[in-house]
């Protein structure tokens, strides 16, 4: 391990990847941008919190709100990169 909580960078990283990802899928139905952003974040959270969820039922697996907050921290990043880069 490089440092402490760096389990946070990776849940970023990867929930930063989905919000663009899910961007480029809604842009074709959402023309508002802004609804766009928003709807590309709200998507990666609620799927972020559902994984937190998930894991509480797995033996060896922790829930953790701090896990879900980077997923969340990750894919607003993206959608602020998003919008100011690439509107549609």
């Amino acid at each position: 391990m490089l440092f402490a909580h760096q389990d946070k960078l990776h849940h970023a990283t990867a929930y930063f990847v989905m919000a663009v990802l899910a961007w480029r899928s809604f842009k074709a139905y959402i023309k508002r941008p802004i609804i766009l952003v928003l709807m590309s974040i709200v998507f990666c959270s609620l799927y972020g919190i559902s994984d937190e969820w998930h894991q509480s039922f797995v033996k060896g697996r922790v829930a953790d709100t701090a896990d879900w907050l980077a997923d969340t921290l990750g894919a607003i990043l993206a959608g602020l990169m998003m919008y100011k880069f690439f509107k549609p």
